[in-house]
């Protein structure tokens, strides 16, 4: 079984450790101590059950901490919605207190066709930054093939100096 340390459970859960630390002492957080140079360590089952009744918390667990399929759907959708609410929101003029389903889809709908049109935009970025990346390396290559060949630099230098030596006598 997984354990965890306080540092990573704060840092998991975008909080202080010693706020963790508080928990534990209130025993809202069972946890075990192994030594006092390692610290508290709590199980993955205490930490699910200490986020099952903490709802503020449930949802700041990213995608990459999921700890059980279940809790991790929960802790994904739960995290999903509440950002998308809080847009929801903030995007009103005055304060809603009551959301209707339909809007909030159609909020959502147009959310993910900007989303898109982002994506779409970089990915012409990134594009547009290959072509470029392409481009330098072919400076660098020709560069490259100048500095191994003295004698072409040497010439190609000789014969321009020439050419403006005779339009100066022109």
């Amino acid at each position: 079984m997984k354990a965890y340390s306080v540092k990573h459970i704060a840092e998991m859960l975008n909080t202080n450790p010693e706020t963790v630390r508080r928990w534990i002492r209130d025993g809202k957080l069972q946890a075990v101590q192994v030594s006092r140079k390692d610290g508290n360590q709590v199980s993955e089952d205490a930490l699910k059950k200490f986020l099952e009744t903490s709802p503020k918390y449930l949802s700041k667990i990213g995608a990459a901490t999921v700890i059980s399929p279940a809790l991790g759907i929960a802790t994904l959708a739960g995290g999903v919605i509440a950002t998308a609410l809080i847009s929801y929101y903030s995007t009103q003029n005055q304060t809603v207190t009551r959301i209707k389903a339909d809007d909030f889809k159609a909020f959502l709908a147009a959310s993910q066709e900007k989303v898109k049109e982002t994506i779409a935009q970089k990915e012409a970025l990134i594009k547009q930054t290959e072509n470029e990346i392409v481009e330098f390396r072919r400076q660098l290559e020709q560069y490259q093939f100048l500095l191994e060949h003295d004698d072409l630099v040497e010439k190609t230098i000789q014969l321009a100096q020439s050419q403006e030596i005779n339009k100066e006598d022109d």
